[in-house]
């Protein structure tokens, strides 16, 4: 290579800082159109500056400017994202900026899961505490699952366990729904 052609040639380097938020897709794949743009914008806002506790407190003025959208406007969304209990808003006082809990998905207001299946809390009725519960995996060497959720056989019904095992819900959707892991 000549002289001139190097003068023309420039090293290409990525100066931008590598960081990443998490936003769950439950939310993106049915909240977002439920709760709208501004209020999408706006929890993505919060995602972004949630520490490992889930909570933030980024001013409203802050998320304005990030978004290019009004103060007003934001208070309207963080009022809709309160509603669906996606966020909790906790008031600090009147000069410090509010506090914002990210909630986890599994209590999120008309979720899906919820939607389509009936909760059964722990109880004397409920399958967990029942004397003649027999559960039955069906055999295969993987195990059923529903959104991530266990699936088991009890009383002639299917159910979704829940990780934190909190309360069972019965499994309303259909075959192809069940993933086998």
């Amino acid at each position: 290579m000549n002289q001139d052609n190097k003068k023309d040639q420039f090293e290409v380097r990525d100066l931008r800082r590598k960081e990443k938020f998490f936003v769950d897709d439950l939310y993106l794949n049915g909240y977002a159109k439920k709760c709208g743009i501004y209020a999408t914008g706006v929890y993505l806002s919060l995602c972004r500056h949630a520490n490992k506790g889930q909570q933030c407190f980024p001013s409203y003025r802050k998320m304005a400017e990030e978004l290019n959208i009004s103060v007003k406007q934001v208070g309207r969304s963080l009022k809709v994202l309160q509603e669906k209990n996606i966020i909790k808003k906790i008031r600090i006082g009147k000069k410090l900026n509010n506090r914002y809990l990210l909630i986890d998905k599994s209590e999120w207001a008309d979720s899906p899961i919820t939607k389509d299946c009936q909760s059964n809390q722990p109880g004397t009725d409920s399958p967990l505490h029942s004397k003649d519960t027999q559960l039955r995996i069906q055999s295969r060497k993987e195990r059923p699952f529903y959104r991530n959720m266990l699936i088991v056989e009890s009383k002639g019904k299917r159910w979704c366990i829940p990780k934190d095992g909190s309360s069972w819900l019965e499994f309303c959707g259909e075959q192809k729904d069940i993933e086998w892991k």
